[in-house]
């Protein structure tokens, strides 16, 4: 009997320790869960919003693919259904037309937006996805610059910096042939037949519009910033959506040439519903990921945008930017990121636990003086109107 007693007590060690591996393994995955859940979140919607540039150039390929308002009507579209629903089931204060006092701001907000998301769509047209997405990081500083012409806000040395040398990395990536020679993205060959041949030409006018598209962009943040917290977040993505959905769907009627293109599978409707999908998911989890963490290394996950980028671009259409977009978009991420994570003031602890819009992700902590530019234009207002 003993050698079997034995055997069980073994047995039993065995088991013990089997199990203590593995709650020492779930306590470890728990424990970076706990530490770093804003950082996981913000990761997760980078996926999402890369996911979405993906589909947007996926179903712009080809001679008879989807034109780029076609897309936006559809993304948006789905995404003001989903974020009303979820507004009117939550009773959201002043649901559906948002606070009276900013209304005008909200559709201002909505009007850039629209400018900014058409003009990132177009690019990915004719630009890979990292190429297109480096052009965002350009978008804090210009706000930045902004904020500081229009709003009175502090303009720093360090941003100037960074703006001047991020543009410098804007013309290595759109490396001119007349200067840099032919465009030299590494195709791979198997999927050269699944993308549209892009002329120099048709480059040069991406890369402007995608510059235009940053003005668009920071037009969009610093309204946000003096419409500050007197309106809920979906509020204001609603507004967008709003927009964005009539602007595209009456451009497409009025138009001669565009029109609506009917979807020829059952895939190409499951993208385009998709698409709005991942643009609501991507709002929560911004707005829950920026809540829980607003410091350098959670807005610093923004920037791995580029990386699933690059993945898209390879996995796809094994298409790398070359070697002279590449340098250019280190240049640019490298001096965002500098003038980003070398902000001398923090965000207050109020202004962390706002809810955060889907378009202010870039922004990260640069949120100073939001309330003291909202209390001047209020007092303003209130002077002009008496």
């Amino acid at each position: 009997m003993a050698p079997n007693g034995v055997t069980a007590n073994v047995s039993h060690v065995e088991d013990d320790d089997e199990i203590s591996v593995t709650d020492h393994k779930q306590s470890v995955w728990r424990s970076i869960w706990e530490n770093n859940q804003g950082a996981l979140l913000i990761l997760l919607s980078e996926v999402c919003g890369s996911s979405m540039d993906a589909i947007a150039r996926f179903l712009q390929q080809g001679g008879a693919g989807f034109h780029t308002l076609q897309i936006i009507a559809a993304r948006m579209g789905v995404t003001f259904v989903l974020s009303s629903l979820y507004m009117w089931w939550r009773s959201v204060p002043y649901f559906p037309l948002g606070n009276p006092q900013v209304r005008g701001w909200l559709i201002l907000r909505a009007l850039f937006g629209f400018m900014g998301l058409f003009t990132l769509y177009y690019s990915v047209h004719y630009l890979p996805l990292a190429e297109a997405t480096v052009f965002r990081f350009l978008v804090p500083i210009v706000t930045a610059w902004a904020c500081s012409v229009f709003l009175g806000q502090p303009f720093t040395r360090k941003e100037l910096t960074a703006g001047l040398v991020a543009l410098v990395g804007v013309i290595f990536i759109a490396h001119p042939e007349s200067i840099f020679g032919r465009v030299d993205d590494i195709h791979a060959d198997a999927a050269a037949g699944d993308l549209d041949q892009v002329t120099p030409a048709q480059r040069m006018v991406a890369v402007a519009v995608a510059l235009v598209g940053i003005f668009g962009a920071s037009g969009a943040y610093t309204t946000i910033r003096v419409i500050g917290d007197r309106a809920h977040a979906l509020m204001s993505v609603n507004y967008f959506a709003f927009v964005a959905t009539v602007g595209s769907t009456v451009a497409l009627l009025a138009i001669p040439g565009i029109g609506f293109v009917m979807p020829h599978s059952p895939r190409e409707w499951a993208l385009l519903l998709l698409l709005g999908v991942l643009g609501f998911v991507l709002q929560f989890l911004l707005t829950k990921g920026l809540t829980l963490d607003k410091s350098p290394k959670a807005t610093s996950m923004l920037y791995t945008q580029v990386i699933f980028a690059l993945a898209f671009d390879w996995a796809i259409w094994g298409v790398l930017p070359g070697g002279w977009s590449l340098f250019g978009g280190a240049i640019v991420i490298a001096s965002t990121l500098w003038s980003a994570l070398h902000k001398t003031k923090a965000a207050k602890p109020k202004e962390a636990l706002r809810a955060v819009d889907e378009e202010t992700a870039l922004l990260g902590a640069q949120t100073e003086g939001v309330e003291e530019t909202r209390r001047g234009l209020t007092k303003t207002t209130a002077a002009v109107t008496t």
